[in-house]
Order: structure tokens, then C-alpha cells, then sequence
């Protein structure tokens, strides 16, 4: 009976918490630094950070050949096993590791003591400690071993093979910055992972080839949480990869190309809730219509710097669902006008943070239209040329307004004194540089992916 899954809990990004930058924890010969594998023979493992557990070795002072030795025993190769239940109680802990003996029930005990003829009868001093134990002991320790460790221990037996690919050791996985070959996609996502970072990899296609499980017709994927910022990766891969996934909570292809293929793959996950598309390549009319008509609970979307034509912003703008609330439009430079952000304001009325920065065609209008949201917190208005400032002040009325950025060096510094001044210490200006909507990490440092752990 194999572990018991637990639960992934969404947790929400908070700009004022952002996630940071993720250190690879094992290295690679520098010959094959880009090669990703579970293989024993080209892993290196991390003395530091790969070690989840320390090596199984007997104690000295509990070592069983003198403990035998001590009950008189001739020959260590003819080792008589202990005849009271009390001496074989006494051998068994002065074994076995004190925190293998909690985890052990009294009914495994006596299941142990009872088939004592098979364990005890030992070459030489040895003793195979795991066929001691259940499998859901054997698991709580696999728990505490590395990815790349997994994959050494699972060519040591076959029952620790088998073990070793539970679906509860492969909850998260971070394989970022390296090349995935043929159908390594497959071999990940047949292992029912939930929470994966692959930015900056290169997968080679074709991800998922036919004999493993996620090929099947009627494989079902756990696939919920799913970063490919800056990833190398075919568009014919990616709708490979999206139609066998139809959980996805949240997903990155920050700077990735896309087509009308590949987003009407990702449409079939009408739960989506975070989707980060800045930068991203081949968006079309066509592929944004079987987005928005089917992904009606994106909480989140960033679409800045794709470089829509002009039907398109009209489009997004006149059908972005209201459940939005966090929303990055950046870059759309002379195509973005007044009557889009009116339209805007009127889909999505419960915004909360919303990024209109290099909108170069909005003018003062557009911010008065941007004082009908409530429950704004923080707004971007960097490089509106045409904004004047004193059309900054009529914020002041929104009493949920935070934070403002207005980066650009377009107002000086006595208009910037008069728009701080008018807004009063309620309203941080200038505080953020770049935007979080929607992004899996920001800063340094990358340890989690909207704030979740991609490592056990």
C-alpha cells in the first residue's frame, strides 16, 4: 500500500512577497554541464544539498556480530538465530536506527519477530535491513532523497525501482537550464508530477515518446502548476505537451513562441487561473479567441510586449473575463487607445493591479476612466507621453491606490513634487521597476514558483 498523496495548496502572489531566484542543487561534469538525467552513471551528486539522509551504516557500539558474538556464537558464517523473543526484541534495537524503531507499529514488530528464520539468517554479518520494513516506511525515507538520488537508488533492487517511482516522491520537480532529450517530458509527466520548473531548458522533440504512460490515450496528467519561461522548445512540442494536460492552474511561456495551435491546446484547461505570455511570439486573433472564450477564470494574465496588431487589443480588451484582477498590458505602444482602456475598465471592474506602462496613445482621459475601479491597488503608467501630470492628481480620489509608477523621466522633478504632494503619503510612487503579474519568479534568487516549493 503505497503512501498517501498530499494536497498542493495554491498560495497567491503577493507583489509586496515576491518569489526569488533558484540555485541548481547538484552539478554536472562541466563536459555534459546541459544534460539532464536520473542516470547513476552521469550524475555527481551535491555533498551538500543532495544530502537528504545520511548513509544506512551499522553502529559500532550496536554492531549484530558482536551482539552475536556476545550470545556465543561459533561461526559467523553459521549464525544461530536468538532464541527468546526477549533476546530477539533486544538484537532487532540494537539494530535497527532509533527513528526506523518509532515508525515501526507493534503488529510490524510481531510480524518481524514472527519471520525471524528468514531475516536474521544473514551472510555473514550483514543484514538487509529494508526487507524489514513496509513500504510506507521505505518511502518516508526516500521522502528526504534528492531527484537525482532517486534515480541512483532505483537501480539497486527491483522493489526499491519500483519505490522509487511513487507518485508521492515526484510532487515537484525543478530541471531548469538543462537539455531534456526525446521523450524525457514523458518520463516526467508519467511520474504524475504536480508542480514543474523547466525555464531556460532546451526539450528536445519529440517530448513524449510512445512507451511510457503519458502516451496512453487515456492517461490522465496531474500537471497543475507549469513553468517554461524562456524554455527552447517547438510550438508542434508544446501542443503535444497541452493536450495531455487539462488541470493546469498555472502556467509561463514568458518569451516562448506560440501559434493558434498552441493555444487552443492550452484552452482545453478551462481552470487556468495565472497565465504569463510576455514576450511571447505568433499571438494571433484566432488562437485569443479559443483562450478567452474558454478560459473564463484567469485571475492573472500578462500579454505585455507580444506585440498584438490592433484587432487583437481590441478583441482582448472587449472580452477579458471579470474575474481578472491582475492584469500587464505593456508595450503596446501607439495600438492601445483611450476607448480600449474604457472598454477595459468596464470588463473588469474588480482589477487590482493593472501595468498600461509604454501605452504611448493614452491620454488624461484614460486615467479619469481608471478612477472607476475600486479595488485598484497598483497602477503603472511609465512612458504615457501623453498623460499630462496634473492628470495624475485626479487619482487621489481612489482611496484603494497604493502604489504608482510613472517611470520614464518624462515628468521632472518639480512636477513630480507637485503629483506627490496631491496624492498624498497614502501612495508610494515609483517603488517597482518591473512588474510581477503573472510571473513565476522575480529577483535573484528562484527557489519557488508562485510561491511553492519546487523541491521537496
Amino acid at each position: 500500500m503505497m503512501a498517501t498523496q498530499k494536497m498542493v495548496q495554491p498560495v497567491s502572489v503577493d507583489i509586496d512577497r515576491s518569489p526569488v531566484c533558484k540555485r541548481a542543487r547538484y552539478d554536472l561534469d562541466p563536459a555534459d554541464a546541459n544534460r539532464w538525467t536520473l542516470s547513476k552513471n552521469e550524475l555527481i551528486l551535491h555533498s551538500v544539498f543532495d544530502s537528504g539522509v545520511e548513509r544506512l551504516v551499522a553502529d559500532t557500539e550496536f554492531n549484530l556480530e558482536s551482539e552475536l558474538k556476545r550470545q556465543n556464537v561459533k561461526s559467523a558464517r553459521s549464525i544461530e538465530t536468538p532464541t527468546s523473543k526477549l533476546e530477539q526484541i533486544a538484537v532487532l534495537e540494537a539494530s535497527l536506527p532509533e527513528n526506523t524503531l518509532q515508525k515501526l507499529s507493534l503488529g510490524e514488530l510481531d510480524n518481524i519477530m514472527l519471520q525471524q528464520g528468514k531475516h536474521f539468517v544473514a551472510k555473514g554479518s550483514d543484514l538487509n535491513y529494508f526487507d524489514l520494513l513496509s513500504d510506507e516506511v521505505i518511502l518516508n525515507i526516500f521522502k528526504m532523497l534528492s531527484k537525482a538520488q532517486l534515480g541512483t537508488v532505483a537501480l539497486v533492487c527491483r522493489r526499491f525501482s519500483q519505490l522509487a517511482e511513487d507518485e508521492s516522491l515526484w510532487t515537484r520537480m525543478d530541471i531548469s537550464n538543462r537539455t531534456l532529450e526525446k521523450g524525457a517530458i514523458g518520463t516526467i509527466m508519467s511520474r504524475q508530477v504536480i508542480i514543474l520548473r523547466l525555464s531556460r531548458s532546451r526539450i528536445v522533440s519529440p517530448p513524449i515518446l510512445p512507451d511510457v504512460k503519458a502516451a496512453f490515450p487515456d492517461y490522465r496528467c496531474r500537471l497543475m502548476y507549469l513553468d517554461l519561461t524562456m524554455a527552447t522548445i517547438s510550438t508542434s512540442s508544446l501542443v503535444t505537451i497541452f493536450n495531455k494536460c487539462k488541470r493546469l492552474r498555472k502556467l509561463s511561456l514568458e518569451s516562448v513562441p506560440v501559434n493558434d495551435n498552441v493555444l487552443s491546446a492550452l484552452a482545453a484547461n478551462r481552470d487556468i487561473e495565472v497565465l504569463n505570455l510576455a514576450m511571447a511570439t505568433g499571438i494571433n486573433i484566432d488562437g485569443l479567441k479559443n483562450l478567452l472564450i474558454n478560459c473564463r477564470k484567469i485571475k492573472e494574465l500578462n500579454l505585455s510586449w507580444t506585440y498584438l496588431n490592433a484587432n487583437s487589443i481590441e478583441y482582448i480588451c472587449e472580452n477579458l473575463p471579470s474575474s481578472l484582477d491582475r492584469f500587464n498590458f505593456s508595450g503596446c505602444r501607439k495600438l492601445l487607445h483611450d476607448q480600449n482602456v474604457i472598454q477595459l475598465v468596464a470588463n473588469c471592474p474588480h482589477l487590482r493591479e493593472l501595468d498600461l506602462s509604454d501605452c504611448t496613445s493614452i491620454t488624461g482621459e484614460a486615467v479619469k476612466k481608471l478612477t472607476a475601479l475600486d479595488e485598484l491597488n497598483f497602477l503603472s503608467l511609465s512612458r504615457c507621453y501623453l498623460i499630462p501630470y496634473r492628470s495624475l492628481l485626479c487619482l487621489k480620489k481612489m482611496k484603494s491606490l497604493a502604489y504608482l509608477d510613472v517611470h520614464g523621466s518624462y515628468i521632472n522633478s518639480d512636477e513630480f513634487k507637485i503629483i506627490n504632494d496631491g496624492l498624498g503619503v497614502s501612495v508610494n510612487i515609483n517603488k517597482f521597476k518591473f512588474s510581477s503579474i503573472a510571473r513565476p519568479t522575480v529577483g535573484v534568487k528562484k527557489s519557488k514558483i508562485w510561491n511553492m516549493q519546487v523541491r521537496d
